[in-house]
Order: structure tokens, then C-alpha cells, then sequence
């Protein structure tokens, strides 16, 4: 998965048939208690309500983002991947910011997500974007850990 970091980042949405090598990225960016099944993102994915953003370099996925448009006005996101050499360069903000603009042109008015109440670095990403912690989330994953629900609004 190496790329060029001098090239720009395109933001497209998903096609279809690209399931394998997000769900490979999902491995890569999460421990297996927190990583998704090939089944469960091919769920999340395919929903009517559900939008998936690419974020690649040169031609190649370095990252994907997914959410939900949900009644009451709400959305979902329900995981924002990137794969550890295009870290801070960009692409999970830019991911989010184009959720954040689809929701927007559906009428949507607040986002939540869950992040690992452990990974401190997610958090205070998420923090930047706007995000607060609205509820602390016991035993929500797999393992045992314990997950923020955190909230913006769009």
C-alpha cells in the first residue's frame, strides 16, 4: 500500500466490488476485537442509508470512511479508516469533512460516533472536528472496552 506522499488525495465514493480491500484496510487500521467481519462492513455498506467515502493516492485506497443518514434528522458514522502511512496527512479529516457535507445536503442536523475510550489520539481527532463526549459507553466492544459516544452538530 505504498504511495507517492507528494501526491494529492482524491476523496471519490466507493464502487462496487472494492469490499475486499477496505475490509483489508479495516484490519490493518483496527486490533480484531475492534475490526469489522467482511460481513459486517458489507452490512454497514449496503444499506439504502448508507454513504462510503474512498480516500486514495494515486489510484490506490488509503482509507475509507462510512455512515448512516437516519431518521429524526441524525447520522451515523460508523467507523473512518486510514491506513498508518497516510496518517496525518489529511485523509480522515478530509474523509469526515465530505460525510459531514453529504449529510449536510440531506437535511441532517447532528452526527455521532463511538470512539475507543482508550485511544486518546481518535478522541482529540475527533474533538478537532467538533465532536464531544455526550455518554461513556461500558463494555461496548467486543473485548470488553469501553467506547464514548461523542456528537456534533452538522
Amino acid at each position: 500500500m505504498r504511495t507517492d506522499p507528494s501526491r494529492p488525495l482524491m476523496i471519490r465514493n466507493a464502487q462496487p466490488g472494492e469490499i475486499r480491500i477496505l475490509h483489508r484496510i479495516d484490519r490493518i487500521c483496527f486490533a480484531a476485537a475492534l475490526a469489522y467481519s467482511l460481513e459486517e462492513l458489507r452490512f454497514y455498506m449496503e444499506q439504502p442509508h448508507s454513504l462510503t467515502k474512498v480516500a486514495e493516492r494515486d489510484g490506490v485506497p488509503v482509507g475509507f470512511a462510512v455512515g448512516w443518514s437516519l431518521p429524526g434528522g441524525r447520522a451515523h458514522i460508523i467507523t473512518l479508516d486510514v491506513v498508518p502511512e497516510a496518517r496525518r496527512l489529511g485523509a480522515g479529516t478530509m474523509l469526515m469533512d465530505a460525510l459531514h457535507r453529504e449529510f449536510r445536503r440531506l437535511g441532517l442536523a447532528r452526527a455521532d460516533l463511538e470512539v475507543d475510550a482508550g485511544n486518546e489520539g481518535a478522541r482529540l481527532f475527533y474533538e478537532r472536528l467538533g465532536y464531544r463526549r455526550t455518554r461513556l459507553l461500558a463494555g461496548y466492544y467486543r473485548d470488553g472496552r469501553d467506547a464514548y459516544r461523542m456528537t456534533r452538530k452538522l
